[in-house]
């Protein structure tokens, strides 16, 4: 119910720019057929030769069952996060090219942004063997989880893909304690989550142990990998901490192919930049997260404000100025405003209290009120009610479950504090907004526990600890949209964002949800945090093989 809608896709160049030190198609380099077929005989038959999912819909590859069976689905993240050339968005298949189910079928399907051959592993051996693999060749290669990559750093053209969905397992512990702890760590409650996990599934088992975890506002975003890896941002951040906040520890297949366990008495640097550092250490096989008592009761609001365009710029406002009183009463949620209207799903955990949260909006009834009177009609409507326990925010069923998967769209954003929402700044951000022709989305994830953690205790971008919010500006196009448009899209999204970042200066943007051509991406994405993450990757990946596109460690 609370599912950030939202699909990325930005203009990304060939793997081969990103890294010139590794190896990809079709360089001399690149391993033979027999090779291939040696590794598709250790991994029992699960290697692929990848393409994106509408190629049975056009020439080359014309198949008319298995048309069917892509349109079908073509919406489907679950189906998309199975597929090995799929992805929650069409630009991370496809790239530049048109190869999209509605798509003229005689028009020839292109490898894309797909990598050439993906291993879809069932075990930890198998991830080890294609590690192993794509060292030995110096691959460049990608991880590939539950593919709600919005930055396309799990794809890439002529490189090797490693994809982890297959790699089920959600387990609870109610007394764990950690190896080499030697008594320094409490037991605690914890659930181990395989890296093919969707956070739904999570969900789900955690109510039915009656316990709550900490994880991402969708059905479908995968609750071992990218998400935790760039952060992890939640509706119950705020109370809670980010993703990274409640990591307890990591197993991940590093680059030399070892299966390593990491946490704060082993490995202890490769788990600081596993905790916000995103992709390009290794392969995250599961990750272990501390539970905390069954949350037994959150008050949902559904709100809807409609207006005249005559009304937006007052109308925005009043809620935007009413965030620092939102925040003390420990609302968290999603809104999403236009020029005429503004949908939000917000939301109190351990809170029961209906009559306070509709209280809480008094500004803007009083507001909707006072321009009604005024002869522009505005109306606020609200639909409220008390959910048994974070599970009951997924109560449609996941395989009915259309969150935008299939489709098209870029994204700019930045991490702004609560003083943005008072007095001038409030007027000059709120101009800002009113005046963009994207759409918006504003994230409140942060401030609360998520600002008590220290700025350097985890990878992400310090600026999280002194943020509130997490906004986004974003824009998409049509399968048919010509390359000239999407690119004059993408620059206009990026100089709206830079805009956007003087407006808030030393804050950055949250690292899985952000412009792919940010100028300053290293600066934006980690902050301070940039340079001790390189020196990590230095040891941990010296051939560069998991190097991805403004990655860590991207032109070292």
């Amino acid at each position: 119910m609370f599912s950030l809608l939202l699909n990325v896709l930005v203009h990304s160049p060939s793997a081969s720019a990103w890294n010139d030190a590794t190896c990809t198609f079709p360089s001399p380099c690149w391993p033979s057929d027999n090779t291939w077929k040696s590794l598709n005989d250790t991994l029992r038959g699960s290697l692929y030769r990848a393409h994106p999912p509408a190629a049975p819909c056009h020439v080359p590859y014309t198949n008319e069952a298995a048309c069917g069976i892509a349109k079908q689905n073509w919406t489907s993240q679950f189906w998309r996060a199975q597929q090995p050339g799929g992805y929650q968005d069409v630009a991370w298949e496809n790239g530049d090219s048109y190869c999209n189910i509605d798509n003229d079928p005689n028009t020839p399907c292109a490898q894309g942004l797909v990598p050439q051959y993906v291993a879809k592993v069932q075990n930890v051996d198998d991830v080890k063997a294609a590690v192993n693999f794509a060292r030995q060749h110096k691959l460049n290669t990608r991880v590939k989880g539950a593919s709600h990559d919005y930055l396309g750093r799990s794809s890439g053209n002529g490189t090797f893909g490693i994809s982890t969905i297959d790699l089920k397992g959600i387990r609870f512990e109610d007394n764990f304690t950690l190896n080499h702890a030697s008594g320094r760590s409490a037991a605690q409650s914890v659930v181990h989550v395989g890296a093919g996990e969707h956070w739904y599934y999570v969900y789900k088992a955690a109510d039915a142990h009656n316990v709550s975890v900490v994880g991402g506002s969708s059905y479908t975003v995968g609750a071992a990998g990218g998400w935790v890896l760039g952060g992890g941002h939640s509706a119950l951040s705020p109370q809670y901490g980010l993703g990274v906040d409640n990591v307890i520890q990591f197993e991940i297949v590093t680059p030399d192919g070892k299966l390593r366990t990491a946490n704060h008495y082993e490995n202890k640097d490769l788990f600081w930049a596993l905790r916000g550092g995103g992709p390009g250490f290794g392969v995250v096989t599961k990750v272990t997260y501390k539970t905390y008592p069954a949350i037994t009761a959150i008050t949902s609001l559904l709100l809807n404000v409609t207006y005249t365009n005559a009304s937006y710029h007052g109308a925005l406002k009043t809620f935007l100025s009413m965030q620092p009183d939102l925040a003390a009463h420990n609302f968290s949620g999603y809104t999403y405003p236009s020029n005429t209207n503004l949908l939000g799903g917000i939301l109190v955990a351990n809170s029961a209290d209906v009559g306070g949260a509709n209280a809480t909006l008094k500004p803007l009834f009083d507001f909707a009120e006072a321009e009604t009177k005024a002869g522009r009609p505005m109306l606020v409507q609200t639909i409220v009610s008390v959910l048994p326990s974070v599970f009951g925010m997924f109560s449609a069923d996941p395989a009915t479950v259309d969150e935008g998967s299939g489709s098209a769209a870029i994204l700019g954003s930045r991490l702004v504090p609560m003083e943005i929402f008072k007095g001038a700044r409030l007027e000059a951000f709120t101009t800002f907004l009113v005046k963009q022709p994207f759409s918006i989305t504003l994230l409140h994830v942060a401030g609360g526990k998520v600002n008590t953690v220290s700025p350097s205790a985890t990878a992400v971008n310090p600026s999280w600890r002194r943020a509130s919010h997490h906004i986004i500006l974003a824009t998409g196009w049509g399968t048919n949209t010509t390359f000239a448009l999407r690119n004059v899209l993408r620059k206009g999204l990026t100089q709206a964002t830079q805009t956007f970042a003087d407006l808030v200066p030393g804050f950055g943007a949250y690292a899985n949800e952000a412009d792919i051509n940010e100028p300053k991406w290293s600066e934006t994405f980690w902050g301070s945090n940039y340079p001790r993450l390189v020196s990590i990757k230095r040891d941990i990946d010296p051939l560069g093989i998991f190097t991805c596109y403004h990655c860590v460690g991207y032109q070292d």
